[in-house]
This record gives structure tokens, sequence and C-alpha cells, in this order.
């Protein structure tokens, strides 16, 4: 890898990392400009796509047909709001229990666990 793309890489997952309103690619890319106005679309993209790969952040799926992007690896969970979908990290060890049941005697051990709750936050209630 060039030093260019590695310190674009830096760049990216630095601005991702600052960002606690899970982003989607588009607002992430729009602040990645901020920081470095060279750094194109693709190399945003691309660049997202390989730091999800080595499992530097987090891809969230969401019902709504857009994906976003955690700088948080540390487990946890997601909630989203229906209405103004908006995401909410999840700190909660309750599930841990219930993972370990899964794996026990099915021969596979659970490592990880991506879980989107939805429903309507306390802002739009």
């Amino acid at each position: 890898m060039n030093t260019r793309n590695t310190k674009q890489k830096e760049i990216i997952l630095s601005a991702l990392q600052q960002m606690h309103n899970h982003p989607s690619i588009l607002e992430l890319y729009e602040q990645v400009r901020e920081f470095d106005s060279s750094i194109g679309q693709a190399t945003v993209y691309r660049n997202v796509s390989k730091l999800v790969e080595e499992g530097l952040i987090l891809k969230i799926p969401t019902n709504d047909g857009v994906d976003h992007y955690d700088g948080n690896c540390m487990n946890h969970y997601h909630f989203m709001c229906q209405k103004c979908h908006k995401l909410y990290d999840l700190y909660d060890d309750s599930f841990v229990p219930f993972l370990k049941k899964v794996g026990k005697g099915r021969n596979f051990k659970v490592d990880r666990v991506h879980l989107l709750l939805e429903g309507i936050c306390h802002e739009c209630e």
C-alpha cells in the first residue's frame, strides 16, 4: 500500500471516530472533505470498505436502505428510531448469557453480534 492511501485511510478512520452520529457514507465523505479536500468520493468508499473488512469500523445496515458506519468497535448494539432515523448506541450485557447459550452444544462460538433494535426514540414520542 502506498503512503498516500495509508494517509487517506487514516484521515477517514479519524473522521469517523470523531463523529458520534453513525453517518451514512455520504455524510462521512462530506466530513472527510473538511479534513482533506483532495480526497475523492471513490477513495472514501474504497477505504471504508477496507476498514470494515479489517474490523476497524462497523457497518450498520438499516431497513431504510442506507448503511451507516460506526468508528466504535466496542461490543454494543444499536437502536434506530423509525421516525427520525437517528441511531443510538446501546451498551447492555444482558444478551451475553443468551449468546453463550446459542453457541453451547452447537459447535460454534459467537464472536460478534450486529443487533439493530427499532422503535420510536424519546424525542419523537
